[in-house]
């Protein structure tokens, strides 16, 4: 099996979830603790920030937009069919589509206004962050299928390290550029770590379902 995780992965996952929806019930009757949390970590960034910081977390924040990840996923999705890996493929176009379905549901659920300042671009609610949400399940969703397949255990961990940095500078961007509240971003990162992992839960189950039923996979490697 390609897709697959441990019962250790599967309980932080609903712990993640759990505490994403405690996160978003504090913020959403205006908690004290992740509220003042969040203006600390937000003026800290509104002092630090230079023209080169300017560049390189637009840029950073580009890179890590709701739309440019689905094309993350398409690509990767165009790589493992032409390595006559259609399931896994699915599954990477259908937890990627989903969780930000997922997203945009708890976003209009919790409906937190951004804060003051963000740019004119930054439209709709904060909480949870949709490109913490988005870059966090690729990340994600390449440690699970990709890394692990890697021979080289250096090339693993540096591929590992490069991307968990661009990750963070992501995120990090959500917040210099005043777009997302800290725990907006938190909670972006928790979803997707759930759901990715959730959805590789469901993965085997699905996948020997469509091997048997569906003739057009009978061959398919799962």
């Amino acid at each position: 099996m390609i897709i697959s995780v441990e019962k250790k992965q599967i309980r932080r996952a609903i712990i993640a979830f759990i505490v994403m929806l405690l996160l978003g019930l504090l913020v959403k009757i205006n908690f004290f603790f992740p509220i003042k949390v969040d203006e600390a970590i937000y003026n800290f960034f509104d002092k630090v920030q230079t023209p080169l910081g300017d560049v390189i977390m637009s840029i950073s924040t580009f890179l890590g937009e709701p739309t440019i990840d689905i094309i993350y996923a398409v690509v990767l999705s165009v790589i493992l069919v032409i390595a006559r890996l259609k399931i896994p493929a699915m599954w990477v176009i259908a937890t990627v589509l989903s969780g930000d379905v997922v997203g945009y549901i708890l976003k209009h659920l919790f409906a937190r206004a951004r804060p003051s300042g963000h740019l004119l671009t930054d439209s709709g609610f904060s909480f949870p962050s949709g490109h913490s949400l988005g870059i966090t399940m690729i990340i994600m969703i390449l440690l699970i299928l990709v890394i692990p397949n890697i021979n080289s255990s250096r090339t693993r961990m540096w591929l590992t390290w490069i991307l968990w940095t661009f990750g963070a500078l992501t995120l990090m961007s959500r917040i210099y550029l005043k777009a997302h509240y800290f725990s907006d971003i938190l909670s972006g990162a928790l979803l997707a770590y759930a759901w990715v992992i959730l959805t590789a839960w469901c993965y085997p189950i699905v996948a020997n379902c469509l091997k048997q039923k569906i003739p057009f996979f009978k061959n398919e490697e799962i």
